[in-house]
Parts: C-alpha cells; structure tokens; sequence
C-alpha cells in the first residue's frame, strides 16, 4: 500500500490486519512499504521499529499455483530494530530487539538481538552490548 503521509500507511496496515505495537508510529514507517496482504495477521512489528522504505515483509513462501498452508510462518520485528532501504524479510523470521538490517539485505533466518545483520542472505557481522 502507498500512502503519501506516514501515520495513514501505519493505520492502513492496522486496519488491514498487521500488529503494530502501539508506539509503532514513533518509529519511522518509510514509503514503499510491502508487507505481505495474503497473511497481514501473521507479521508483528514492534515498538520504535525503523523501516527505511522500499522493504518487503513475506509472511507466506509458496506459489500461488502450489498453495499449501505450511508454508505460512509469522513474521516478528521487535522493539527498536532498524531495516534499512530495500530490505526483503521473508516467512518465518524473528528479527531481536535493537538489531540493525543493513540495506539491501534479504533476511531468511532469525536475526539475534543487538546485532548488526548485512549481506545475502543475512548475516549478524557485530553484536551491540
């Protein structure tokens, strides 16, 4: 969904079914946001939660045409994590509290928390104390 101003994209989420936490708005909610619209219920972001822009949100991994429940896995981005710009999380992930995803990641296991993750697929490089 793309709305020109920030607070409409978050309340479009909300109300098409995506958990933001309450304080999700003091975050930043960046333009271009996808989050998956098959599965809106199963992704979760946090409080304080950056997504810079042009981010993608899978909570489902099949094809259209072999659809089977199990692929279906929730999404989690806890309090406080940053993703950069261009950032793809696919199903089943849970990104820890404060981690940082670095631009043009693409996320396809748990991320720790206090971390900094880059590359294809993701990977912690430092940890935050």
């Amino acid at each position: 969904m793309y709305a020109p101003v920030e607070r409409i994209r978050v309340a479009m989420y909300r109300k098409a079914g995506v958990h933001i936490g309450v304080k999700g708005a003091h975050g930043t909610f960046g333009s271009h946001i996808f989050i998956d619209i098959i599965l809106p219920n199963m992704v979760t972001i946090g409080d304080d939660v950056i997504l810079a822009g042009y981010d993608h949100i899978l909570a489902h991994s099949y094809i259209l045409y072999d659809y089977k429940e199990e692929g279906f896995r929730p999404v989690v981005i806890r309090n406080g994590a940053r993703i950069g710009i261009n950032v793809t999380i696919l199903s089943g992930v849970t990104i820890g509290e404060n981690s940082v995803i670095g631009a043009g990641a693409v996320v396809t296991n748990d991320i720790p928390p206090n971390c900094l993750a880059v590359g294809v697929p993701a990977k912690a490089i430092k940890y935050y104390k």
